[in-house]
């Protein structure tokens, strides 16, 4: 009975340490922050943006371009709490938009103020564009860390004959921001 024991014993060690050696030549793990979902509270912080992202039907990354691009800074989008003019508490997002002027080769800032609401998990934007068109923007909040954010545009899918039509790979569908935190 000591012999089977000390086999049983001698077996499982050997198998855990099979399972945990760290010598497989690739270096240690990358662990990510855990996936948050108090959306309220994470999403308050100033997020710039990453990549613009091209997913599948399976929601799956198949055209992936720079957000910077040819501008010069990333955008930002700034979420908080603040007070409006009653003393009641609003959610606003803060859009700063930098664009390089072809004439002058300055880096413009153009600044925008809107409210937002987060319900589940969707986020919504209301936007006043020039000439008081009011334009509201829905997304999926796909996955927020503490320092990274993906968004699904809700309201933005193309056809495959839109996706072929701009040079995009023909399983394209929807259009997800990658953002991650500036502090």
């Amino acid at each position: 009975m000591k012999k089977v024991i000390m086999f049983m014993s001698v077996s499982l060690l050997t198998i855990f340490s099979i399972g945990c050696s760290s010598d497989d030549g690739g270096g240690a793990p990358i662990i990510e922050p855990p996936i948050e979902t108090d959306y309220e509270k994470f999403i308050q912080n100033e997020w710039a943006f990453m990549k613009y992202q091209l997913l599948d039907k399976d929601r799956k990354v198949v055209f992936e371009l720079d957000a910077k691009g040819a501008d010069c800074k990333n955008n930002l989008w700034i979420f908080k709490e603040t007070l409006d003019e009653n003393k009641d508490k609003i959610k606003v997002r803060t859009d700063y938009t930098y664009v390089q002027n072809p004439d002058t080769d300055e880096c413009e800032e153009h600044k925008k103020t809107m409210p937002y609401s987060i319900n589940d998990k969707e986020l919504v934007t209301a936007l006043l564009n020039d000439g008081d068109q009011m334009m509201v923007y829905f997304f999926e909040i796909h996955e927020m860390r503490k320092n990274k954010m993906l968004l699904i545009r809700k309201d933005y899918e193309l056809t495959e004959e839109e996706a072929v039509l701009y040079g995009f790979p023909k399983e394209a569908k929807y259009l997800q921001y990658e953002l991650k935190t500036t502090k």
